[in-house]
């Protein structure tokens, strides 16, 4: 069969065990990639090293929507850290970027204004983007249609919406990500999201360490339970878990040119 790729987890984040055995555990659950995801200045050089660290391990550089009252001060460090990535041609994406109008960190206006910052950035440097989105999906797909997408386009990291909220991502350019929220039993739009979609818009995450997925709620989070997701993906998709490993490690593949 072939593995599985996590698209979206947080590697410098794990507390809960060594990395070693982190990474030994997804090598057993036949996790064959994975991106470690940036959210703030601190974790761009955590995940740089840890990925030129692991071959199996590509990264990210962006700054969550969260801190984005930040972005100002911190973008001349930003460009230094994407200029460090050319070095080892393991910084895949730019993200997590975004809005997030749930916790309301940093104000909203300052919020899109960040998010419109790294979009054009992603596509003066031609890297596709990974987008966070609570509480904001119009706001968010109206700041891409400004803004535009590059040629790689994108993700909608750890989905929440509905149908008819995926297709529109979808018709922008972007992936569907599904991470443990999917498992669920309270995630009923997002099933229906799941099976509205074609396999070729999906791809799977763990946003480790949060979102464990049933029936490990409430642990910590990994990238070996990665699977769990892709089961439930298959049961949705009236189809096997080998096939929904095969779709999305392509897709993933396709999007992060890894």
């Amino acid at each position: 069969m072939k593995g599985f790729i996590d698209t979206h987890a947080h590697l410098a984040m794990l507390q809960h065990s060594s990395l070693t055995e982190v990474m030994e555990r997804a090598q057993a659950s036949q996790i064959e990639k994975m991106v470690t995801v940036s959210v703030d200045e601190k974790s761009w050089e955590a995940n740089r090293i840890l990925a030129e660290s692991h071959s199996k391990v590509w990264y990210s550089l962006g700054l969550h929507p969260h801190e984005a009252k930040d972005w100002v001060k911190c973008r001349p460090r930003f460009l230094e850290a994407y200029k460090k990535s050319h070095s080892n041609k393991k910084c895949v994406a730019l993200g997590e970027m975004g809005l997030d109008f749930f916790y309301n960190h940093s104000e909203r206006d300052v919020q899109i204004s960040c998010f419109t910052d790294q979009l054009q950035l992603a596509k003066q440097w031609n890297l596709p983007v990974i987008i966070h989105s609570r509480d904001a999906f119009q706001d968010t797909y109206d700041t891409i249609r400004k803004v535009g997408l590059g040629p790689k386009g994108g993700v909608m990291h750890c989905f929440t919406g509905n149908a008819e909220q995926a297709k529109e991502a979808v018709d922008l350019g972007l992936l569907i990500s599904f991470s443990g929220i999917l498992t669920f039993k309270t995630a009923t739009e997002l099933k229906e999201a799941a099976k509205s979609l074609d396999k070729s818009k999906i791809v799977i995450e763990t946003d480790c360490p949060f979102l464990a997925p049933v029936p490990f709620r409430g642990k910590p989070n990994e990238p070996s339970l990665l699977p769990e997701v892709a089961k439930v993906l298959a049961q949705l998709k009236n189809c096997s878990v080998e096939e929904i490993a095969e779709n999305t490690s392509d897709n993933a593949c396709r999007l992060f040119c890894i």
